[in-house]
């Protein structure tokens, strides 16, 4: 009561400061009279069911302000005011229905509760009920029945609100007024501060019942694991947090392996394997069980071997080769093609006549008599270096004539010659007779099926003998006319013009028996004869068209090059818009240097041309992965050799080939020769720098080091060698291979002596007395110290004296002092040895 009392007092003090007892008084005034009787008789009744001499407890319900005018009809029972100075306010309260806890007798009378606002103290006005709405008020129960309250703990709260809450059968809902449902709706939202704080101490009660309330996860089957396959139950992974297994739905679906497969070669294990639908593994373990090792990235390029496999596993397997056609463009060769050419588009041509023998016999020396020139003045060391080809115009006709180099370095070139002519020219010397390359031309014209035409040349020279020759041309089962045979023999001299006429006529009647065709409307294909790096205008390459004709803007494919033909020149420099069957010519606009003897083809427009040679270019690099590198321990049984690196320059492509293969052909078990690098064109820096990097030489053939790079070469100290004639070239480089190899020391022994006597000197050490029993000992020379014709020691004479004078050398016979550079431990009887050593070059 004190406390209450002292609240009061508190509010109406903070009310009176807020100048809210003049509007306390005004509202007073306004309030009829007859309601302040209703209300004070209404006080005065005690509550239906409860003890008159006990006061019932207050709770105050802060939910309206306390200087809101009273409501008589909410009130149960008269309020007490205690005595102030200042009238207080009657409370307002209202009468709520609580449930009924107990029924016991003997429980005390439910509180009476006290509504009291705290909010603001803007004065408010009690809302009224409106007419359409009746208003009914509570019903109070009878004395019999349960008390309408229940004392509560020191809490705040009944213990049953502490228990779970039971689901009970469903009550009629109670008729609530309007303004009971108005009074009820803020005491819902607005708990008791007592609550929040009890609510905050039960958090994870609260918080592990609301998990129990959601619903349970399924079940799934646990997997069986490697704690099943060892018998641990379930009861001895209770210690273990269970994780929520994913459910898994695995579906056994057997793969449809393929029963037709269409595939390329080259192809992977892998790659095979994956387009059978099968595990590298099983095709692995399949190759082996037949005897082929092979390994996951290895290709297998055998035809019959994959089509085997994959009729282990039931797979029919066919080749596609239509990406070796389209890279290939026609498999058909020239003559093939020209065959099958309707006989009516096609025309004569002029032959393809190549001049071959042996170096120095005189075939370029009757070319020039053919063409009227001189060839021959200009070729270095009066040899010819490279292959020639021209178009003469003569008497019988039009003749295309290849000049081959007779040296045993240019067999490439030889080679090439034959199977791009017609008509080989054998060019014998008539007072030599036949000799190496005139075999090996012989062999190669003989491999190519072409005709064969011997000029007997030199018949001006006094030791002309064509028998000779004759009989030499039979041992090869070429009978000569002259003997009943069929190979034509001419007898000619390019000095004096002899057998020139007659040689051609030979040509000609020739041709016309093998009756050499071509066609002029179809598209370009022939042979490249030779290519070189020009400053002007970049990769030129001389090429012989053998079918077709060619012309200005045409796309060419050549082996691993392209281009788009910008100018045609022919022997002369003159500029040509096309060039027909057998015409040599050179041309530009090319992609790169392509290899001489690389055949070429016109292709639709340069897209194409473009697209193949890209694909040219990948099945290379396929190749190379083919070839398998030798393995670490090959190479440490093998024995360490020396190595001579060279970076090999030219002026066209055929001559830096010859020298490159001339190269490779020297052998040795002591030393080889490694070609890093073969370009065609002028040395340039980046061949110094590369050489300079790698410590190699570099060899030019026929041709110069640029001007900037002459400083360069003496800066970084490298061996620049140039030759105009290939066989120095050979030579310097045997030359430099020896140089490389180590000296043979050969010990050459010079004289003897016998250990005689001992003296000591104490500034000098032991000094031996010897007498020269054999040679000589000069003094600087090396000795070897035998005991008992064992060696003991080697070194060298420090001093050599005799009768106290220091000598250079002593003779067989007379006594002499040695004092032996290092060595303390010589005895009487010892016999010193005096040799020298001799440094010899090994040969390779």
């Amino acid at each position: 009561m004190t406390k209450n009392f002292k609240l009061k007092i508190k509010k109406t003090e903070l009310a009176k400061a807020a100048g809210l007892d003049k509007l306390k008084a005004k509202l007073a005034r306004e309030t009829p009279k007859e309601d302040d009787k209703k209300v004070a008789s209404k006080a005065a009744k005690p509550v239906a069911g409860t003890d008159a001499d006990k006061e019932p407890r207050r709770i105050r319900a802060k939910t309206k302000s306390s200087f809101a005018p009273s409501e008589s009809s909410a009130l149960p029972s008269s309020v007490e005011e205690p005595p102030t100075s200042e009238p207080i306010e009657e409370v307002e309260v209202k009468e709520e229905e609580l449930p009924v806890v107990s029924s016991s007798p003997t429980a005390p009378p439910p509180p009476i509760v006290e509504q009291e606002s705290v909010e603001s103290p803007s004065p408010s006005v009690t809302p009224t009920t409106p007419p359409s709405q009746p208003i009914l008020s509570p019903v109070t129960p009878p004395s019999s029945a349960k008390p309408l309250y229940e004392k509560l703990g020191p809490t705040g709260r009944h213990v049953d609100d502490l228990l779970p809450v039971k689901k009970k059968k469903e009550e009629a809902p109670l008729i609530k007024t309007a303004e009971t449902t108005q009074k009820e709706s803020p005491k819902k939202e607005e708990p008791k501060k007592e609550d929040l704080s009890k609510k905050e101490v039960k958090k994870p009660k609260k918080l592990r019942d609301f998990k129990d309330l959601k619903p349970a996860k399924k079940q799934e089957p646990k997997a069986f694991d490697a704690r099943d396959r060892q018998g641990l139950t379930e009861e001895d992974d209770r210690w273990r947090k269970k994780r929520g297994l994913k459910q898994r739905f695995i579906e056994e679906t057997q793969a449809s392996r393929p029963s037709q497969l269409k595939i390329r070669l080259p192809i992977t294990v892998k790659d095979l394997a994956s387009d059978m639908k099968l595990k590298a593994s099983d095709v692995i373990q399949k190759l082996f069980l037949h005897g082929m090792t092979y390994t996951l990235n290895d290709f297998l390029e055998d035809e019959t071997s994959v089509q085997f496999i994959g009729h282990e596993f039931g797979c029919e397997i066919t080749i596609d080769t239509s990406e070796k056609e389209r890279i290939q463009i026609t498999a058909q060769t020239i003559q093939e093609e020209i065959q099958a050419t309707d006989r009516a588009q096609l025309i004569y041509r002029a032959p393809v006549v190549a001049f071959m023998g042996h170096v120095d016999h005189g075939k370029t020396s009757l070319i020039d008599a053919i063409r009227k020139s001189n060839r021959v003045a200009g070729e270095s060391g009066a040899i010819t270096q490279h292959i020639g080809a021209f178009m003469c115009k003569t008497p019988v006709g039009d003749i295309t004539i290849l000049d081959t180099p007779g040296h045993e370095a240019f067999s490439a070139m030889r080679t090439r010659g034959a199977e791009v002519t017609d008509i080989v020219v054998l060019v014998v010397a008539g007072d030599e007779g036949m000799r190496e390359q005139t075999y090996e031309a012989l062999q190669q014209a003989k491999d190519a099926k072409v005709t064969i035409v011997v000029a007997v040349n030199k018949c001006d020279r006094p030791g002309f003998n064509p028998e000779t020759v004759y009989r030499q041309l039979s041992e090869k089962e070429l009978l000569p006319e002259a003997w009943g045979g069929q190979t034509i023999t001419v007898n000619t001299s390019a000095v004096t013009g002899e057998g020139i006429s007659t040689l051609l006529e030979m040509l000609a009647l020739q041709a016309e028996v093998l009756e050499l065709t071509a066609s002029q409307e179809a598209r370009a294909r022939g042979t490249v004869l030779e290519s070189e790096m020009h400053k002007g205008m970049g990769s030129v390459a001389t090429i012989l068209v053998q079918n077709g004709t060619l012309h200005i803007g045409d796309a060419l494919v050549f082996g691993q090059h392209w281009g788009r033909v910008k100018t045609i020149q022919d022997e002369y420099g003159k500029h040509l818009r096309s060039a027909g069957p057998s015409t040599p010519v050179a041309i530009t606009g090319l992609s790169g240097l392509p290899s001489a003897g690389d055949p070429f083809i016109v292709v639709k427009n340069e897209k194409e041309a473009r697209e193949i040679i890209e694909a040219r270019a990948a099945g290379q690099k396929q190749q190379a992965l083919l070839i398998k590198k030798s393995s670490g321990m090959d190479r440490l049984m093998k024995k360490e050799k020396k190595i001579l690196k060279l970076i090999l320059r030219g002026d066209v492509q055929g001559s830096v080939e010859a020298l490159k293969t001339s190269i490779m052909k020297i052998k040795s078990d002591k030393i080889d020769a490694d070609i890093i690098f073969v370009g065609v064109g002028e040395v340039s820096e980046s061949d110094i720098e590369l050489a300079f990097a790698s410590q190699a030489v570099i060899i030019g053939f026929h041709t110069r080091v640029e001007n900037h790079a002459e400083a360069l070469i003496k800066a970084r100290g490298v061996t620049v060698r140039l030759f105009d004639v290939i066989y120095h070239a050979i030579e310097e480089v045997k030359k430099l291979m020896k140089s490389l190899l180590d000296k043979i020391e050969e010990e050459k022994e010079t004289g003897k002596a016998e250990v005689k006597a001992l003296f000591k000197a104490s500034h000098l050490g032991l000094i031996a007395g010897c007498q020269v029993i054999d040679g000589t000992i000069t003094r600087g020379q090396k000795i070897r110290a035998l005991r008992d014709n064992q060696v003991v020691w080697k070194g060298n004479i420090s001093s050599l004296k005799r009768v106290k004078e220091d000598v250079k050398e002593v003779k067989k016979g007379l006594e002499c002092g040695i004092l032996l550079e290092g060595f303390k431990d010589v005895q009487v009887g010892d016999l010193l040895q005096a040799y020298e050593i001799i440094y010899h070059e090994q040969e390779l």
